[in-house]
């Protein structure tokens, strides 16, 4: 059996739990590197022939996050597996953007999936995933993976996604303390790429990927976007999408 790590960058936890029940599935003892954490993707790891490595990142308007995803890891003809999560909207070009980062980088993916998770900006939307059927297809997904690990693999994976991919064209969404802030400091230990003052507690928005981390982590309701194209954009994704449960989808 191969050594099973899930390389992950999850900033609100969807992507993370997504990679840990397939991995759990192949491997219980597989391992975790965490790239939320901004020193992890710092120093330069290397994957061999013997690992399998399911990579995880969630999609923000249709492209994985924009801070160039694992550039730091290299495989060497490792396989791998690839799962973006999104809110329930659409993955677009995520997927097949992660595909051939990893293939890129000297990875050999052999599956792939689109899962959906709560949407970062609303609980209503994507609520109560991972579902009986998500957990179905992570077990298809694993069984295909264990029958197959042994296998040379010499074609790429078909995934859904165009080339060129879509541009990046998310609102700048940038959440900052309201008076309910308690100046715990919670906020600038979870933000994932550093710009959070921590005297201040103001976000930078020039450096804020409007990921959320901040919003989720902070237990008093204390940090919040004062864009007014934030609650038209929260009420539009509720009316559209809070009662549509989409399937996730697997590629091998």
């Amino acid at each position: 059996m191969k050594k099973v790590t899930v390389a992950c960058f999850s900033p609100t936890g969807n992507s993370k739990k997504y990679a840990s029940l397939l991995a759990e599935k192949i491997d219980k003892n597989f391992d975790i590197l965490d790239f939320t954490k901004k020193e992890n993707r710092k120093n330069d790891i290397v994957f061999s022939e013997n690992d399998i490595v399911i990579f995880s990142a969630p999609v923000y308007a249709g492209r994985l996050p924009n801070i160039h995803l694992f550039e730091n890891v290299r495989g060497n003809h490792t396989l791998a597996v690839c799962i973006v999560t999104y809110g329930n909207r659409e993955y677009d070009d995520a997927l097949l953007e992660l595909k051939n980062i990893c293939e890129n980088k000297g990875f050999c993916v052999i599956s792939a999936g689109a899962f959906i998770g709560e949407h970062t900006y609303s609980e209503y939307v994507g609520t109560n995933r991972p579902n009986e059927n998500d957990i179905l297809k992570i077990e298809q997904l694993a069984k295909y993976i264990k029958e197959n690990e042994e296998e040379q693999y010499t074609k790429s994976l078909e995934v859904k996604g165009n080339y060129p991919y879509c541009e990046y064209r998310a609102i700048s969404l940038i959440p900052q303390p309201n008076e309910k802030c308690s100046q715990c400091g919670s906020c600038v230990k979870k933000c994932p790429v550093e710009a959070i003052d921590k005297n201040t507690f103001l976000t930078n928005g020039e450096k804020c990927i409007s990921c959320f981390a901040c919003v989720k982590c902070c237990t008093k309701n204390a940090r919040v976007v004062k864009n007014p194209q934030f609650s038209k954009l929260v009420e539009r994704l509720e009316n559209n999408l809070r009662y549509v449960e989409k399937d996730a989808e697997i590629f091998f």
